[in-house]
């Protein structure tokens, strides 16, 4: 589905689903950097299946609550991120929150025969529930899963991989 560039300023990318998976991959990076991640907390597996060119993504106990009717996200990571700059889902104040909202966007355009043209192409699953095994500060629980999200792979100057775009723009 392709979006204005730009709409989180840390971001350039063209299509939703590029930037949910430069969004999992900057926070895999939050979560390798000590400096940044000084509890030590593994919140989140990132892999890329080369042979199928599909990535999986499981990101669990994040802690929320809820702020003037809105789910909010705690950030777990001591690093800055620019809020984003539009309207719903592209206005949240960090990174975590950015990227549940957008995989809760994308999730509800893979139900929509107007902008998923094959309804067996779900890729995105959220959940949100009671915090029963996170701190206990916050009352909420979020895990965010991509699962066989499509890649492209280019193998010209090593190895990289960017999001094919599967849903249709409204």
């Amino acid at each position: 589905m392709n979006i204005t560039p730009g709409l989180y300023p840390d971001f350039s990318e063209t299509t939703l689903e590029a930037l949910v998976l430069a969004m999992g991959r900057q926070l895999l990076q939050r979560q390798k950097n000590l400096v940044v991640n000084i509890t030590g907390k593994d919140i989140m597996d990132l892999s890329l299946d080369e042979e199928a060119s599909v990535v999986n993504l499981d990101i669990d106990e994040l802690e929320g609550f809820i702020d003037d009717g809105a789910i909010a996200v705690v950030e777990p990571f001591l690093v800055g991120f620019q809020p984003g700059t539009g309207s719903y889902p592209f206005n949240q104040q960090n990174l975590c929150s950015a990227l549940l909202h957008l995989v809760m966007y994308q999730h509800a355009a893979e139900f929509s025969p107007t902008l998923n043209p094959e309804p067996a192409r779900k890729h995105c699953e959220f959940t949100i529930g009671p915090n029963i095994r996170g701190s206990g500060t916050y009352p909420l629980i979020l895990t965010i899963t991509l699962t066989d999200y499509p890649v492209i792979i280019s193998y010209s100057d090593g190895m990289t991989s960017t999001a094919q775009p599967y849903l249709l723009t409204p």
